[in-house]
């Protein structure tokens, strides 16, 4: 969803310097970057990487990310930052009967609000709530593919992170990545488009994979 739907990246980046800076800690560039694509565990680990803690698993580390959460809801709530094409393919899949599923790190308040703004097109959110690890581990998408009622080579996943497509493709799931760069240069179970517009219903189900 993040990077993938909407441009969310830096509401989550903006939160996690002014909650920390707030505390008294100076989070660093490095550790802001290290924020995309993050687990909430991994959250709370560059929270605590950045002063506010000696652990992420002290309690104030936990209230820290709530709080951030609190404020990208909030922004998101108010306007979801969607990426250009996010709307038109999701409509256009739902229209031709494909079964749509979110998979992300997001907390789902944030996920179910993203998913009512495209419409209600999903069939099942798999978020960073629901206790099933997170990327890279396969068991996120493993998790969406069962609650489908699917298999693995009847899904395709539309990803734009490393961790994102490692995940996927540890279930033997079909990827289109959106970048300039192909993360997995050998990995023939992944091919590459430079943008979301430039996805179409044509190119998920009947390209030949």
């Amino acid at each position: 969803m993040d990077g993938t739907l909407m441009d969310s990246q830096p509401l989550w980046d903006a939160a996690f310097i002014r909650c920390c800076t707030d505390l008294g800690a100076v989070p660093s560039s490095g550790l802001v970057a290290e924020l995309t694509g993050a687990s909430i565990r991994r959250a709370r680990e560059l929270i605590a990487a950045a002063g506010v803690a000696a652990s992420w698993e002290d309690p104030l580390t936990e209230r820290v990310f709530e709080t951030m959460a609190g404020q990208v809801r909030e922004a998101v709530s108010a306007e979801p930052p969607l990426l250009p094409g996010a709307r038109e393919i999701t409509s256009a899949l739902a229209e031709v009967g494909l079964a749509q599923a979110i998979v992300s790190a997001s907390p789902r308040p944030i996920v179910e609000r993203v998913a009512d703004e495209l419409g209600g097109v999903f069939v099942t959110l798999v978020t960073g709530d629901d206790g099933v690890g997170a990327k890279p581990d396969p068991l996120p998408y493993a998790t969406a593919v069962e609650r489908l009622g699917l298999t693995p080579e009847e899904c395709v996943v539309v990803e734009d992170s490393p961790t994102g497509a490692a995940s996927a493709r540890g279930n033997g799931l079909h990827v289109v990545q959106i970048g300039r760069r192909k993360y997995f240069p050998a990995d023939p179970g992944l091919v590459v488009v430079p943008d979301l517009a430039s996805i179409t219903p044509h190119m998920l189900l009947w390209e030949e994979r």
